[in-house]
């Protein structure tokens, strides 16, 4: 998994790039729906709801918490 951060609207978030093989990305996202609740999806929509707990965006999550990405970590790893 590739690690990496970046702002969306001012806003500091955490990024995860999954490796494609072997998990399904609807899974991936299905799980964070039901762990941290509903999201507009991708950061292009951010401008509806800024400062989400997370996004998905072009094959990375975007955490609002570093905790939220190191919970992704541990169940997708």
């Amino acid at each position: 998994m590739l690690l990496g951060h970046g702002k969306i609207y001012g806003a500091q978030y955490y990024t995860v790039a999954p490796p494609m093989e072997g998990v399904s990305w609807r899974d991936m996202e299905a799980w964070c729906k039901e762990t941290f609740g509903a999201s507009t999806g991708s950061i292009w929509s951010a401008w509806q709801e800024p400062g989400e707990r997370w996004y998905a965006n072009n094959t990375k999550f975007w955490f609002r918490d570093e905790a939220d990405q190191t919970w992704f970590l541990l169940r997708w790893s």
